[in-house]
Formats: C-alpha cells, sequence, structure tokens
C-alpha cells in the first residue's frame, strides 16, 4: 500500500489519476510524461489533505490515516509497513465482504458444482495468482465457491439488496451474463436463475424482462465491439458501470480492469471471466458507496491501484 509504489502504476492508470485529481489543468495530460503525471497525482492529493505542500512520508500518514478511517484499521503511524500491511488485508476484507454473495451466485448459477476439480483450481489460480487484494483469502473463496449453500444462507445475504431494486436488477442481469458465458444456457442454469429471481423478489414477468433485454445488451455490445472482454461486458451490461458513474461521477472501470486478462481470455481456463468479472463488480459495488465523500472514493481508488501494482 505504499504510496513509492505511484511511479510503477502503468502510464494509463497515471493519466487517469491525474485527469481525475486535476482535470483543471493548463497543459494538455495527455501529452505528459510519466514522471509529471506522477508529480500531479502526488500534488494534487496532497492539496487534498492540506493547504501546505506534503512530502510523501508525510502525504503517506495523511492518506493511510483516510484509509484507516474507511476501513477501520487502527492508526499504527510508528510502523508505517506494518500499518501498511493492515490496511491490504482490511481492503482484502472489504471486497471479500462485497464479492461474497456474488460468489454464491456464481455458484447456484451452476458454474461451481460443489466440487474442486482440477480445471476448477485451474480457473481460480489463474485469476487469484493476478489480483494481490484478494491472494490472502484464495482458501477462503475456494470454500464459499465449492462448499454447499443452504438457501437460508443465500437469502439472509443477499436481503439487504432487495431492498435496493437497482442494484437487485442489476444482481439478477449480471448472473443470466454469467450464464450466457459459454454462448449458451441449460436447464440448471435456468432454474437457478428463477430461484435466484425468487430471492430477489422479482415477478415473473420482471424476471423475463430482465432476461431479454440483457441479451439485447449484450448482443449489441458484442456487434458494437468485438473484441470486448467477458468481464468488461458484464459489468456494462449488467449496468453495474453506469449506476457507478451516476453515483460516483465517474466511471473507475477503465482502470480497475487493468487489462490482465487481455481483450480476450479464450487462452485461458473456461470461467476465468466470470471470476474476474465479480472481482471487478465488488470493487465497483464499494468505490459506489453512498457513504463515501470524493476524497474516500480517490482514497479507496488509489488503495486499489497500489495494491495491485508489484
Amino acid at each position: 500500500m505504499r504510496l513509492s509504489k505511484v511511479s510503477k502504476m502503468p502510464r494509463q492508470e497515471l493519466l487517469f489519476l491525474a485527469k481525475l485529481m486535476a482535470p483543471s489543468e493548463v497543459f494538455p495530460l495527455e501529452s505528459s510524461s510519466n514522471s509529471i503525471l506522477e508529480e500531479t497525482i502526488v500534488s494534487s492529493l496532497g492539496a487534498l489533505f492540506s493547504t501546505e505542500p506534503l512530502l510523501l512520508p508525510e502525504l503517506e500518514t495523511f492518506f493511510f490515516h483516510r484509509l484507516s478511517r474507511i476501513l477501520a484499521v487502527k492508526p499504527q503511524p510508528e510502523e508505517l509497513e506494518a500499518w501498511s500491511v493492515r490496511l491490504d488485508l482490511a481492503l482484502g476484507e472489504r471486497i471479500l465482504r462485497e464479492i461474497q454473495p456474488l460468489l454464491q451466485v456464481l455458484h447456484i448459477m451452476g458454474w461451481a458444482d460443489g466440487r474442486l476439480t482440477a480445471e476448477e483450481l485451474e480457473v481460480y489460480d489463474a485469476v487469484f495468482s493476478r489480483l494481490n487484494v484478494l491472494r490472502p483469502f484464495r482458501n477462503r473463496i475456494i470454500e464459499i465457491c465449492t462448499q454447499p449453500v443452504p438457501r437460508a444462507t443465500l437469502v439472509a445475504d443477499l436481503q439487504q439488496i432487495t431492498h435496493h431494486r437497482e442494484r437487485a436488477e442489476q444482481l439478477l442481469s449480471f448472473a443470466w451474463v454469467v450464464a450466457m458465458v459459454d454462448s449458451e444456457t441449460h436447464e440448471a442454469e435456468i432454474n437457478a436463475f428463477h430461484d435466484l429471481a425468487d430471492i430477489l423478489q422479482f415477478s415473473r414477468d420482471e424476471r423475463r424482462d430482465i432476461a431479454e433485454q440483457t441479451v439485447v445488451r449484450l448482443r449489441r455490445l458484442r456487434r458494437e465491439e468485438p473484441g470486448i472482454s467477458g468481464p468488461e461486458a458484464a459489468l456494462r451490461v449488467s449496468g453495474a458501470d453506469s449506476f457507478v458513474q451516476r453515483v460516483a461521477g465517474l466511471s473507475f472501470l477503465p482502470v480497475l480492469s487493468r487489462g490482465r486478462f487481455g481483450r480476450s481470455s479464450t487462452a485461458l481456463p473456461s470461467g476465468v471471466e466470470a471470476l474476474h468479472s465479480l472481482t471487478l463488480f465488488s470493487k465497483l459495488c464499494i468505490l459506489s458507496g453512498p457513504e463515501f465523500s470524493l476524497l474516500d472514493r480517490i482514497v479507496l481508488l488509489m488503495a486499489l491501484l497500489v495494491v495491485e501494482t508489484d
């Protein structure tokens, strides 16, 4: 979580953050060098915390304090490295809380069948070996995906979502996209879709409309952007990205996707795109939290990008 890793970020992320934090720069940021972009990010972030210029160690302390408040981590300013590790773990825990109901949805949609086969293990490893923030929780996530999920548990976990109809519709649409990941839907997936729709309290007409609209949007998107990756398509078709744009004021998808799986994942095991979609979905859900200020969202976004920078 150390801010010195900003210098190692890909240019796409540096440019995005610079535009986010310094939109009124006189000189076009696109033509700036990476070092100028880094300087713009650091100075702009410092200005959000203090009216006086901050050196990087001072800025990092302010940054850690703000992130600690967001993630409910006890500050440890006398041990910055240990503090950084605790923040990494707390961020992963926060994402895991968001992702657990979605993993259960993926489970009941028939992708995880309750038995950890060699192929399924390859899918998990293909995703979690690339995601630093969730790597420490790999075994817990595998357990969530491969153990039977009692219906009562799923109902309880999704109870809060049922009160937010737009989010519930996004989740049901997202589940249908997951079911279509292999270009066809099976009877077990259709039955699971209807079971999920029952839990989310959608009528027969409502769920049919959601499924039909999802198919139309997915076909249109693939026709207009034939090289689009599965995770990005799932998030855009389900409406998750547009929801975040309305709540947070901008799309975080361009940098959160990081291009770790390229424009196509045909060389990766079946299911990788579905699982990677869930990690993106959960990050977008965190960033769109209505309780967060713009500074909170900037700090969270910086944390999500820094923790994935080696």
